[in-house]
C-alpha cells in the first residue's frame, strides 16, 4: 500500500485519495460455463493489482502504469476508443459507462502497480477495469454498490473496449478469500464458498507457467468462444424453456437437422464442463482429492481433444504430470498467463515433476516456472481523508 502511494505521489506530485487492491482470480473448472449459464469454480490468484487515484482541477485524465513506465491521457470531453491506447481504453470505458448511467466524474490521476501487471489476458484487463471503477467510486460516487461497480467494469470491458471477459470474474474479484474457493451459479449469479485449507492437504496444487508466447492460445480460445456463443444461441432456439444447463446429452444428440455435428460437440463439452465444476466443488468440500484430481484430468482431455485449444507444450506438461504415480490430475487454466496449468500431486512427487520440467526446457526451449497454489489476499479499498485512513 505504501509503495503505490509513493509511486503515485512521485508521478502526479500529490498523494492519492483512494487506493484499491484487486486480487487476481483463477478459474479452475467451468471456464466456458457462461454459455450454458452453468457452474464455475474459481479462487484467488497469488497476484494483485493496485490502483491509486487523486482528483484534478481540469478536464484531463492522466494514467500511469508504473511497472512499464507507460503513460496515457485523455480528455473527459472527448472519450473515444483508440486501438493504440490499449489498456487506457478500459479506463475510458469505465468513465463512458458511468456517464451513460448518470454518474459523471471530475478529472483524475491514476497509477497502476502490482505483480498482476506482469501477466496477460482477461484476468489483468478485468482487474484494471474493476480497480479503476472502485477507485472512482471511492473518489466520487459512494452510493454505488460493489456489485454496481462489477457490472460497470464488465460493460466497460465488453462493450466499450470489445474485450472478451466474464461478469463472474468481476464478481469473484469482490468475494475471493484466502481460505476458500468459490463455486458460482452463473444463472443466478450466486456463489457458495468451498473451504480450501492448503496446510491440511496431503497433496499440493502447483501452478505451472509453460512460458509460451502470451499470444499462442489467444486466437484459438477466441474462436471457440465465438463458436460456443453461436452454438448455444441455436440450442436456446430449440429449447426455449427451462434452464439450458439442464438439457440432457441425449436431447442434444437427438436434435436432427437443427444443430450441426460441430455445434453438438461444443454444446456437449460445455455442459459437461459445467457439471464437472459443480461435482469438483462437491469433492473438494468433502476433501476427496483423488476424485477431484480425476475431474481436473477429464477437463484437460476435453480442452485438448474436443475443444482443441491446447498446444504441444501444455499437452506435454500435463501428460508428464499424469504419468507420475503421485499425481492426481492436471489441467490447463485459461484465465492465467497464456499456457498456465494446475497440477495436483503428492508432496513426495514434486521433486520428480521438477525433473520432468527440466526435460521440457531441453525439448521446447522455454524454462517453465512453478509454485504451490496458495489463495491469498482479498479486495481492499483504502480512503485517505485529512490524514486519516478508512477501509470500505
Amino acid at each position: 500500500m505504501k509503495q503505490i502511494a509513493e509511486l503515485h505521489q512521485l508521478e502526479h506530485e500529490e498523494k492519492p485519495k483512494v487506493v484499491v487492491t484487486v486480487p487476481g482470480v483463477y478459474t479452475f473448472l467451468g471456464e466456458f460455463a457462461d454459455y450454458c449459464k452453468g457452474y464455475t469454480l474459481c479462487g484467488a490468484a497469488p497476484l494483485a493489482l493496485e490502483v491509486a487515484i487523486s482528483p484534478r482541477t481540469d478536464q484531463s485524465v492522466r494514467l500511469f502504469m508504473a511497472p512499464m513506465k507507460d503513460r496515457k491521457r485523455f480528455n473527459l470531453q472527448n472519450i473515444k476508443f483508440r486501438r493504440e491506447d490499449r489498456w487506457a481504453n478500459f479506463i475510458k470505458g469505465v468513465v463512458s459507462v458511468l456517464n451513460g448511467r448518470g454518474f459523471t466524474t471530475g478529472a483524475f490521476n491514476v497509477t497502476l502497480a502490482g505483480d498482476l501487471l506482469s501477466k496477460d489476458g482477461a484476468m489483468v484487463n478485468s482487474a484494471i477495469a474493476l480497480g479503476v471503477t472502485l477507485a472512482i467510486r471511492g473518489q466520487y460516487h459512494h452510493d454505488l454498490t460493489l456489485e454496481d461497480c462489477a457490472a460497470i467494469a464488465y460493460s466497460a470491458l465488453s462493450t466499450f473496449a470489445n474485450e472478451d471477459c466474464r461478469l463472474v470474474m468481476f464478481l469473484a474479484m469482490l468475494q475471493v478469500r484466502h481460505d476458500s474457493l468459490l463455486l458460482y451459479d452463473v444463472h443466478h449469479l450466486t456463489f457458495e464458498r468451498i473451504p480450501y485449507e492448503v496446510s491440511a492437504n496431503s497433496h499440493v496444487a502447483l501452478i505451472v507457467e509453460s512460458r509460451i508466447s502470451p499470444h499462442a492460445l489467444r486466437e484459438e480460445l477466441a474462436i471457440r468462444r465465438r463458436e460456443s456463443k453461436l452454438a448455444f444461441d441455436h440450442l436456446r432456439a430449440i429449447f426455449p424453456s427451462g434452464l439450458i444447463r439442464d438439457i440432457s446429452e441425449q436431447d442434444i444428440k437427438e436434435t436432427v437437422g437443427t444443430l450441426s455435428e460441430e455445434e453438438k460437440r461444443i454444446c456437449l463439452y460445455v455442459l459437461s464442463e459445467s457439471k464437472l465444476a459443480k461435482e469438483g466443488a462437491r469433492l473438494l468440500a468433502q476433501k476427496d482429492m483423488v476424485l477431484y484430481g480425476k475431474i481436473l484430468s477429464r477437463v484437460q482431455a476435453g480442452l485438448r481433444d474436443v475443444f482443441e485449444v491446447t498446444c504441444p507444450e501444455i499437452d506435454w506438461l500435463t501428460k508428464r504430470a499424469i504419468e507420475l504415480n503421485g499425481c492426481l490430475g492436471a489441467t490447463m487454466i485459461t484465465t492465467g498467463s497464456s499456457g498456465t496449468i494446475l497440477v495436483l500431486l503428492s508432496r513426495e512427487s514434486i521433486a520428480l515433476y521438477i525433473t520432468r520440467m527440466e526435460e521440457y526446457e531441453h525439448i521446447f526451449g522455454f524454462r517453465p516456472t512453478w509454485k504451490p497454489y496458495v489463495p491469498v489476499g482479498s479486495l481492499k479499498i483504502h480512503s485517505y481523508n485529512n490524514g486519516h485512513t478508512s477501509n470500505k
